[in-house]
This record gives C-alpha cells, sequence and structure tokens, in this order.
C-alpha cells in the first residue's frame, strides 16, 4: 500500500476507494439522510442548485471576507483552498471583499458574482479533467498523480508575474483564518 494511504473501502465493482486526506474523517450511513453531518451543508458546486442567485442568497448581508465565505461548508459544500483562490482569480474578485458586496440591493447576483459562480464551476471541472492537483500527497486511486497544479493562476505562486493578459501585477500571499491565500492585487479588485 502507498504510504500516504489512510484508508481504503473496498467496493462491489472490486475497484477500491482511497482515502488519503489527514484533516478529515469517514464514516459510513445506510442513507444520506442518516448523517448528521451532511445537515446544513450548501449546495454542491458542480450539482444543479449551484448558480449566482443561490449565491447571492446565501453571501447576503455576510461581512465575512469572500474566501472564508467559499470555504464555508454551510454556504458552499466541498470547496478547497487551491480552487477558491483559483475561482477568485478568474472572476477578478479579492478574496478579503465582503461576501455581501457582491449582492444588489435587491437581492440579486452582481455580475461579479456571476463570473465567481461560472469560475468555480470552471475551475472544478477542470481540475477534475486534468485529474486533480498533488503538491504533496494527493494521488488518484491508480497512484498516478494530478496535473492541475502547472495550470495555477495565482495558487502557490507569491511573487510570479499574473498571468492574466496585460496585467503587469504580482502574485501575493496573504493568510486568512489560518490558510495561505493567493491573488493578483492588480486585477482583482
Amino acid at each position: 500500500m502507498p504510504r500516504w494511504l489512510s484508508q481504503v473501502l473496498p467496493v462491489e465493482s472490486r475497484n477500491s476507494r482511497y482515502f488519503a486526506r489527514r484533516f478529515g474523517f469517514m464514516d459510513l450511513f445506510e442513507k444520506e439522510e442518516d448523517s448528521p453531518y451532511l445537515q446544513g451543508l450548501g449546495p454542491e458546486p458542480l450539482g444543479n442548485a449551484f448558480n449566482a442567485e443561490e449565491m447571492a442568497e446565501r453571501f447576503r448581508g455576510k461581512k465575512a471576507p469572500m474566501k472564508a465565505a467559499l470555504l464555508d461548508q454551510r454556504v458552499v459544500a466541498g470547496l478547497g483552498n487551491i480552487y477558491v483562490s483559483e475561482a477568485l482569480h478568474r472572476a477578478h474578485i479579492l478574496p478579503t471583499v465582503q461576501a455581501g458586496r457582491l449582492v444588489l440591493k435587491s437581492g440579486k447576483p452582481s455580475s461579479r458574482l456571476e463570473l465567481l459562480a461560472d469560475g468555480v464551476r470552471t475551475v472544478l471541472i477542470e481540475a477534475i479533467e486534468a485529474g486533480g492537483s498533488t503538491l504533496r500527497d494527493f494521488r488518484a486511486t491508480d497512484g498516478s498523480s494530478g496535473y492541475f497544479q502547472h495550470r495555477f493562476a495565482v495558487y502557490d505562486r507569491e511573487g510570479e508575474p499574473c498571468p492574466t493578459p496585460g496585467c503587469r501585477g504580482v502574485v501575493k500571499r496573504i493568510v486568512q483564518s489560518g490558510r495561505s491565500t493567493f491573488y493578483c492585487p492588480v486585477c482583482q479588485h
């Protein structure tokens, strides 16, 4: 077994599922409704319930920074640090802006929030197609590395030029809620 492996879950199809993350846990339930952990989760970002209108409803009045709001599993389920930084960059949104500021007074999403909803989906789809992001210990079920880290625009690129065409910014790193955040102070506002 690979040294990074924490859990193997054999399934009927004889394929195995690997669980390597150290800050997670695994629990099994007969039905989704039986799990107390799934109650109150926000929409799955690749599901039909995830869109700019849903985000506007969840962000309305929120004073939390956008990065923290997106990492809040009650707001959007399953988004992680890397993909939030990348999606915010694509939408040209600063990670420090208050989430509620992207909701119009009418309660509708701003055009920037619509860009963010699209950016979240696009980043996740591209990451899945690339096999994920291998930084230290992530591996696919066959042990192979992911390749999305080669397409990062800002994540883990502190001090490098922003890849946005025409932007002369340099990627910065800050710490928010104990997590590294990467962004371009020129094209993200």
